[in-house]
């Protein structure tokens, strides 16, 4: 190739693509004429919302304002579930979350009262029952699903289930 065509390729690839700039351009004004941006929002629930979905989860504190606020969050916690306050109900758990697999089997999870609990807890022992569902066996997660469950409502939950 020679330096005459590489130059005539270069205009028409620059005439070309200064051709697309200028359409671009012009279907932008085009779609601003078709549909004007409104003035303002036609439904204010929908500013509310978007800000709600866009509201960052937490924050991060640092310094004393941190300290403070972790202290402040500490004490909440620590007045909202007493511990000498805490009702371990084994039916109570039992309907929150255990009931979703074991009144089905799901992936062969025992019946509630049926024998295979009789069985499970002839041969394992009810130490052993309450250990694998505090950590888990097989396709039960760890403490049911819920990590909020203490050891002592998972017991209970067990001995509600058995026969």
């Amino acid at each position: 190739m020679d330096r005459k065509t590489d130059s005539a390729f270069l205009r028409q690839f620059s005439g070309v693509i200064a051709g697309f700039v200028v359409l671009t351009i012009a279907l932008i004004f085009l779609a601003r004429y078709i549909q004007p941006e409104p003035l303002e929002d036609a439904n204010p629930s929908h500013r509310i919302l978007a800000e709600q979905r866009v509201t960052p989860v937490g924050a991060v504190r640092y310094g004393e304002a941190g300290a403070a606020a972790v202290a402040e969050a500490q004490a909440a916690a620590a007045e909202a579930v007493p511990a000498e306050d805490l009702v371990v109900d084994g039916a109570a758990v039992y309907g929150g979350i255990c009931k979703t697999c074991h009144d089905a089997g799901v992936a062969g999870a025992p019946l509630t009262g049926s024998e295979q609990m009789a069985d499970r807890l002839a041969e394992k022992g009810l130490e052993t029952l309450v250990y694998n569902a505090i950590n888990g066996i097989n396709a039960m997660p760890a403490r049911g699903g819920n990590p909020t469950l203490t050891d002592e409502q998972i017991q209970a939950a067990i001995e509600y289930m058995l026969p």
